[in-house]
């Protein structure tokens, strides 16, 4: 058993009794959604350890172990920042990044620089620093981001280290899963250039302009708005109500088309079709318009004109 094997395994143990710990002791109740995580970091030592000596799948572990390793060394690091600067929403500019750090991490250790692996890099890159300054410039000068704040002032004195485990670890895990496509065809390191390179650069070509101009309309909207209650239904929002995780879920298909240059790649489609559900369904956008409805009168009716999701077909409004 390798020694990050046994890391994996005492994070597992600590995040399980600290889980049960804050909901006997602080939260006086019990939910089974929390351990949800926790069971997918199990489910990699289970992985870790069923495959661990088939030869077909060594250097695929290796790289997921590596990947991991410094995801968990990033985050760390992310979490004593957040702790020195009370601030736990830098997060939010780490997330990007947290995908991009070990791609690039895994490629230089290697030291090999295959044109598949300087595509990878290239894209995953891109997203990461634009992405990552994008949400540093718009949060940094106002503080904590409210959801935290809110967050903070529930849990009190336990915040500090409940939210290594609530919001660093399990961010770890979701964006380790996110990124399985990554990992894969980084384990395709000497591969050539084909029809999954040329249109995992149009995919993500087409999510990298949906996601950045969208998200300099909505800037710009923010900065010439004449009220709160104002809506903005112009440029790409008028096609979707959220053309930037709309972007999102393509940049990760495109990930996911990467990864089809490895024999397991398949596998690997699985992470982008997550991705889409959790940005259309799960979280991101029925939260958003949960909190939309109630601050802005007029929504309704926006509702009623534009989809949530996927854009409808209007070039003559980008």
């Amino acid at each position: 058993m390798t020694t990050l094997t046994v890391s994996v395994t005492m994070l597992l143990v600590c995040w399980l009794l600290a889980i049960v710990f804050y909901e006997r002791q602080v939260q006086k109740s019990f939910s089974i959604r929390n351990f949800t995580f926790p069971s997918v970091l199990a489910l990699y030592l289970g992985f870790w350890a069923i495959a661990e000596n088939r030869e077909n799948l060594a250097s695929l572990i290796l790289v997921h172990q590596q990947f991991i390793a410094v995801i968990a060394t990033f985050l760390t690091v992310i979490w004593v920042v957040s702790l020195i600067t009370k601030d736990t929403s830098i997060m939010d500019i780490a997330y990007p990044l947290t995908a991009a750090v070990p791609t690039l991490w895994v490629i230089i250790d290697r030291g090999t620089w295959s044109a598949h692996e300087v595509i990878c890099i290239a894209l995953v890159s891109l997203w990461a620093i634009r992405l990552a300054g994008h949400i540093g410039i718009r949060n940094l000068p106002h503080g904590e981001d409210a959801r935290y704040a809110a967050w903070r002032r529930r849990h009190g004195g336990h915040w500090w280290w409940w939210s290594f485990f609530q919001v660093f670890v399990l961010q770890g895990v979701l964006i380790s899963l996110w990124s399985l496509p990554l990992i894969i065809g980084l384990d395709a390191a000497d591969r050539s250039l084909g029809w999954p390179h040329l249109f995992a650069g149009m995919l993500f070509s087409v999510g990298f302009y949906f996601q950045a101009v969208s998200d300099y309309q909505l800037e710009q909207f923010r900065k010439t708005r004449k009220n709160q209650a104002a809506i903005l239904n112009t440029g790409l929002w008028a096609l979707s109500r959220h053309p930037n995780y709309f972007g999102e879920a393509l940049i990760w298909w495109s990930f996911g088309l990467l990864g089809l240059t490895h024999s397991w790649g398949w596998v690997g489609l699985a992470a982008p079709a997550y991705v889409t559900w959790f940005m259309s369904r799960g979280s991101a956008t029925p939260m958003q318009e949960r909190y939309l409805a109630k601050r802005k009168p007029g929504y309704d009716q926006y509702v009623a004109t534009v989809p949530k999701f996927f854009p409808k077909l209007n070039l003559t409004r980008l």
